[in-house]
């Protein structure tokens, strides 16, 4: 069954720049009124009205007047968009303040319509936006049922034709934004007012009145069916946020809204199939600058309790500055997502997962706190490990390196040669060996002869010669 939901947000370009509703606030374009919300309405603003004479109404120190920003229009319906994505891959933005969702192929999966529509709107007014909804097997039809239907559940069962009867041609100005004004004027003289009575002349009286390209579009308005050209493409990117309405005052107060945003990351990482490795948080402002930290993970992933847990951490080392309002949330870039391997019959479950530990002592004590050990190419074996705080070391073969040991002292420690027998904590035997290494002849050569030996409490280790001052070395201690 074709369904389609179109979601209209006349106030967007209001709600995209204020958060508070106590305040009388507009949004001007060429001087112009474009939107104004309830405050305003009720002191007698209305659209088209000049700036000056919503000063005269409203004499209030609180006014805000802000000019239309389309940029943070897109913005905010980009950020939509993800999360509608979550719903439907089918969906796309429709006549630049809406969005059109297929939603009848994912009934099921939400929980039915009803279940649906709920969680839209609990969404829509946890984010602060309006949103007019419509109901219909097409999209044309859906937005018109938007503007007239209040309820989108009220007739979404009944006829196409029925429900769009007594629909004015007035509003089609409205909904067309100007297109096919003629005609409708036309339509308008000979006594047409409603599109019931529209859907209802002959087609060929209405292709001679109103031309073929306005019958085409009383056709798609009717039609039981429509289609999307094709499916919405996930951004690389992730963005939310969350408006208090007031002033945090405390790092516990931001627990909520965290846990909220990482709840929507979430659910656009798993329906795109991607993973974050690190996050943005931003403490936003009404005026003023944001206060911004990163949280980090050894492994990208999207468990939302394990980042809300990293980044609760690194919260607590950071003082919160004032007139914080609102919190944001960004992911710049996501790695494809990795399916996990498990053994059916092994108790990895019952074990924290290495990376977890490492993350949470990064979070509470700095990235400084935990390194991880990291190969480069290079024949000396002081040379060619080093500690690094990257996630993802430089992994490279270590075929013949059987017999070395992974750990390396800081500095070799001398070896003594008496009677030609070699001590070091007591006397050693030669167990396997040598193994020659050269390198660094363009600067200070080196030239070692390597042995696996052994003390005299049993315990393997790894030295060598230098070959030009004759010198023995313990370099390591295997396993």
């Amino acid at each position: 069954m074709s369904l389609w939901l179109c979601l209209h947000f006349p106030r967007i370009p209001l709600e995209c720049l204020s958060h508070r509703q106590e305040h009388p606030a507009i949004v001007i374009e060429r001087q112009r009124v474009t939107v104004a919300n309830d405050v305003a309405l009720a002191a007698g603003v209305k659209p088209e009205q000049s700036s000056a004479t919503v000063r005269a109404l409203v004499d209030s120190p609180d006014l805000q007047i802000f000019e239309r920003n389309h940029a943070q229009e897109a913005r905010a319906l980009a950020q939509l968009e993800c999360w509608a994505y979550s719903i439907t891959p089918t969906l796309e933005r429709w006549q630049e303040t809406g969005l059109q969702l297929e939603i009848g192929r994912c009934l099921k999966l939400h929980g039915g319509l009803e279940k649906l529509l709920g969680d839209v709107q609990a969404y829509l007014l946890q984010r602060g936006f309006t949103a007019k909804a419509g109901l219909a097997p097409n999209r044309l039809a859906a937005e018109l049922l938007g503007y007239w239907e209040d309820d989108p559940l009220m007739g979404v069962y009944q006829d196409l034709r029925q429900r769009m009867t007594d629909i004015p041609l007035t509003l089609l100005h409205k909904a067309l934004g100007g297109e096919f004004s003629d005609a409708l004027a036309s339509l308008g003289k000979a006594g047409i007012g409603t599109l019931g009575e529209l859907i209802e002349m002959p087609s060929s009286a209405l292709g001679r009145r109103c031309g073929p390209t306005f019958q085409n579009w009383i056709g798609k308005v009717i039609a039981s069916h429509d289609t999307a050209a094709r499916d919405f493409q996930p951004p690389h990117h992730f963005h939310d946020r969350l408006w208090f309405g007031f002033e945090i005052r405390n790092q516990v107060e931001l627990h909520p809204a965290m846990q909220k945003l990482l709840q929507a990351l979430t659910r656009f990482s798993r329906t795109a199939q991607h993973q974050p490795s690190h996050i943005e948080w931003q403490m936003l402002r009404l005026h003023g600058n944001t206060e911004a930290f990163e949280v980090r993970s050894s492994e990208a992933h999207d468990d939302p309790e394990l980042w809300f847990e990293l980044s609760r951490l690194n919260l607590e080392q950071r003082t919160l500055g004032a007139d914080i309002e609102g919190l944001a949330l960004h992911v710049h870039q996501f790695h494809s997502r990795q399916a996990a391997v498990s053994d059916l019959f092994g108790d990895t479950h019952n074990r924290e997962p290495l990376h977890s530990l490492v993350d949470r002592l990064r979070s509470r004590l700095g990235l400084q706190a935990v390194n991880t050990i990291a190969l480069r190419e290079a024949h000396l074996p002081e040379y060619s490990q080093y500690l690094s705080q990257d996630t993802v070391s430089l992994q490279l073969p270590l075929t013949g390196q059987a017999q070395r040991p992974f750990w390396l002292f800081s500095e070799p420690h001398p070896v003594r040669l008496e009677n030609n027998v070699l001590h070091w904590n007591g006397p050693l035997v030669l167990l396997l060996g040598p193994e020659r290494l050269e390198d660094n002849w363009w600067q200070q050569p080196a030239s070692r002869d390597y042995y696996v030996a052994q003390t005299a409490a049993g315990q393997p280790i790894w030295l060598f010669q230098d070959r030009y001052s004759k010198q023995w070395y313990v370099q390591g201690i295997l396993p």
